[in-house]
């Protein structure tokens, strides 16, 4: 789901932006506007699937991750930085950074994600695997978790549904 068209190819630098629907969207946009603001952003947002949701709907986090796409779009824009091209990318964010490589061309990586997938050390982190695969420094940034929306009861749908007045 393709929000932002693809940027011009006559740019000298460009960053993919991975960012984890369940961080923070103002910790994303903060750390890009103290950054070179003249670099194209490409935002890949993976509909990743966390803790149990990977035994159900292969699906369940697409809406997650739309809203977080909308959300970061319209923070970038509002600091002034420019968003070449922006996507909900695949349930597996290793496969949702390959899919975003072939589609644009750019220089580094900046990962924004929780806990053990940004780890330094750890050689099967995804910051670690995202750098064999795309032989691009990965910058990691540790977020923390975005404000999460009130509890809905169990058969009030998908978590990331929005809550519906009465059922939630």
């Amino acid at each position: 789901m393709s929000l932002v068209g693809h940027a011009d190819s006559k740019q000298r630098a460009a960053t993919l932006l991975v960012a984890d629907w369940a961080v923070d969207p103002d910790t994303v946009v903060a750390t890009c506007a103290a950054r070179d603001r003249r670099t194209a952003l490409h935002l890949v947002v993976p509909a990743w699937l966390h803790g149990l949701d990977w035994a159900g709907d292969p699906f369940a986090s697409v809406p997650c991750a739309g809203r977080q796409l909308e959300r970061i779009i319209h923070r970038c824009r509002a600091a002034g930085l420019r968003v070449g091209s922006a996507e909900v990318g695949d349930p597996d964010p290793l496969s949702a950074i390959g899919d975003a490589l072939e589609a644009v061309r750019v220089d580094e990586i900046v990962l924004f994600a929780r806990g053990r997938h940004v780890a330094r050390g750890h050689p099967f982190s995804l910051a670690r695997r995202a750098e064999r695969l795309s032989g691009l420094q990965v910058t990691r940034v540790a977020a923390r978790p975005a404000p999460r929306p009130p509890r809905r009861r169990l058969l009030a749908g998908s978590h990331c549904a929005p809550v519906t007045p009465g059922l939630g």
